[in-house]
């Protein structure tokens, strides 16, 4: 690619319009998508002083979406996430499996709460924006040419803005990790999702080849008769959902879409490498997706604070090669890898576990001390620790089973 001259082609549909008068300076970072995870590591980068745009393709930060907004009371805790999203906390969940089997958790104490997406990523936002951030909606990313010197960041309407760096967190469903020569992830399940008219106490987790193999459904309450019925699937999932709403416990309550479903897919594994010169890839983008269950904001989250410590000494120092951001790489990998890997093993059994073997692994549960086990660990975000324990003590059987 040619090098472009700096700037919007045309300043009466330019950058210029969105960035005010300073709109031409070399920006320190250009973040790339206004989720959770892009305007948290805007925010971050603004608090240092530097000069950050983020750009999200959307008209409205939070729309459209497509999460389930279930997120732990740990990363409430620890990223101080906006109280006015909460909806509902959450302290207890019921597993249905096959052949009526079922088994029940309540912590005693709020493990995580259902949030209102849309409001969420708003005032993650307002909080970017409030820290000196320019948040342009709207407008989408085409691609990044890296120089020499910096890089140019091509919108769709035709801008190349010079900046420093480029933080890519995008999601699956951009096609820009793949023109800047990332691979794609190993693998991928779809998450698929409605608005219901449905009474529900509590969240309610369905599991079974006749739902979606390997997987599972869920109803996550919101607010009083309404919540979100969904699940993730290798295939069909739109089918699978058709399936899931007329599961007997769903279909007595007369359980009602409101909306239409949503379809999207979630990454099972993560990038070989999540850096290049100048450029950082973040969040689901680079597969920082908790793949036991397909939640993503916090794993993201914490990826980027560390997106944002590095990024932000690399500038100071003027040194964004690939090498010089490759702590990032190390460090989120070293935080979550172990995690994320588990996640894909345990997936991976799931699909190989029929439904009789299932069904006796609940009734199991239910009378064997894996429901200690669970109120012993007691955490919502971190899988491997429970998971190990469970297989090296009460599920150890699962070594035999021909699954």
């Amino acid at each position: 690619m040619a090098d472009r001259k700096f700037g919007p082609r045309d300043k009466s549909l330019g950058v210029l319009s969105f960035l005010g008068s300073e709109g031409l300076r070399l920006l320190d970072a250009v973040i790339v998508g206004g989720g959770p995870v892009g305007c948290f590591v805007a925010a971050g980068l603004a608090r240092a002083g530097l000069q950050v745009s983020l750009f999200e393709e959307h008209a409205q930060i939070g729309y459209p979406s497509r999460c389930t907004g279930l997120i732990g009371e740990e990363a409430f805790r620890r990223f101080f996430l906006p109280e006015e999203a909460t909806l509902r906390r959450v302290r207890s969940a019921v597993v249905y499996g096959p052949n009526g089997t079922e088994l029940r958790y309540d912590s005693g104490d709020d493990l995580a709460r259902v949030v209102d997406r849309p409001l969420l990523d708003a005032g993650l936002a307002a909080a970017a924006a409030h820290a000196g951030a320019r948040v342009v909606t709207g407008v989408r990313v085409e691609d990044v040419a890296v120089r020499s010197t910096h890089a140019e960041v091509i919108t769709s309407r035709g801008d190349a803005i010079p900046a420093r760096s480029v933080v890519v967190a995008t999601g699956l469903l951009s096609r820009l990790p793949r023109r800047l020569g990332f691979p794609e992830v190993p693998s991928r399940i779809y998450g698929v999702q409605a608005e219901a008219e449905v009474e529900a106490a509590e969240v309610e987790v369905y599991v079974g080849h006749e739902i979606t193999p390997g997987s599972f459904g869920w109803v996550v309450p919101t607010v009083d008769g309404r919540a979100r019925v969904g699940l993730t699937a290798y295939d069909r999932p739109l089918d699978r959902l058709a399936r899931l709403l007329d599961h007997p416990r769903l279909r007595g309550r007369n359980c009602r879409l409101t909306g239409r479903p949503v379809v999207a897919p979630l990454p099972l594994g993560v990038l070989p490498r999540t850096v290049a010169d100048r450029i950082l890839v973040v969040g689901e983008a680079a597969g920082q997706v908790k793949t036991t269950t397909g939640g993503g904001v916090y794993y993201g989250l914490l990826a980027a604070d560390i997106a944002v410590d590095v990024l932000t000494r690399a500038l100071a120092e003027d040194n964004l090669s690939a090498e010089s951001l490759a702590e990032y790489d190390r460090r989120w990998r070293s935080l979550l890898g172990r995690e994320i890997e588990v996640g894909v093993r345990v997936r991976q059994l799931a699909r190989r576990v029929d439904d009789a073997t299932l069904a006796f692994l609940i009734d199991l549960a239910n009378r064997d001390g894996i429901k200690r086990a669970i109120q012993s660990h007691r955490l919502f975000d971190w899988h491997a620790p429970l998971l190990s324990a469970l297989l090296d003590g009460p599920l150890s059987l699962l070594r035999t089973l021909r699954v």
